[in-house]
């Protein structure tokens, strides 16, 4: 049996005040992501929309940020702009354009740029080199807030080698705020490796085994 309350409280203990902790809640059901919530946890990241929309009408009753952490596919713009806090996958500026476009009146969503920081065909995100060019154009959607960066290294057996994609990623975040201030969040680190990725500059890890365990 998972004991969510332990695992978050181990959790809490661990990270330190300046990094968020974003629950990922695919997979897993409404009563959990309360239950959760109740234990202090107020960002979930999902990454599948129909699964999403069905919790969030389920939970309106109560002030969570939900974060969208899947691939976008443009005809999921709308429901993604109405729905969403947080959109950490941005990765060409037709997705970006029209999450601004649907985005409704008086509603700002924080975005993040996901880059490919190990390069790996079978991921999205742009190459570093794009960055600055995609950052510039979202920058003038009145819509979108640019929060900073996303990335998903390789799944390396090596921390040595994961520790190197971290520092990495921290050196791009560093560039890109000199240019852009507000661009100050690296959502960086999952459970098996989110202590490494605070060692190196991570302001938020999705955590999602190691608070509801296993996905079945």
């Amino acid at each position: 049996m998972i004991n969510i309350e332990e695992n978050i409280s181990l959790l809490i203990k661990k990270i330190e005040n300046k990094t968020s902790i974003i629950a990922v809640s695919k997979k897993k059901s409404a009563e959990l992501v309360e239950q959760a919530y109740l234990l202090g946890i107020k960002n979930f990241g999902e990454n599948y929309l129909q699964e999403a929309l069905q919790k969030i009408i389920s939970l309106n009753h109560l002030d969570i940020n939900w974060h969208f952490i899947g691939k976008i596919q443009s005809n999921k713009c709308k429901d993604i702009a109405r729905n969403f806090q947080w959109v950490h996958t941005i990765d060409r500026f037709k997705v970006a354009k029209r999450l601004n476009d649907d985005c409704p009146l008086n509603k700002i969503i924080n975005v993040l740029i996901q880059i490919n920081i190990d390069n790996e065909e079978s991921k999205s995100g742009i190459n570093e080199c794009q960055l600055f060019d995609l950052a510039e154009k979202i920058s003038v959607l009145p819509n979108l807030k640019l929060k900073g960066i996303m990335v998903i290294p390789k799944n390396n057996l090596e921390n040595n080698l994961t520790e190197e994609s971290f520092k990495k990623t921290l050196e791009i975040s560093k560039k890109l705020r000199n240019k852009f201030s507000e661009a100050n969040e690296i959502s960086m680190g999952m459970s098996n490796d989110f202590e490494l990725a605070i060692k190196n500059g991570s302001t938020m890890v999705r955590i999602g085994t190691g608070i509801f365990g296993e996905r079945n």
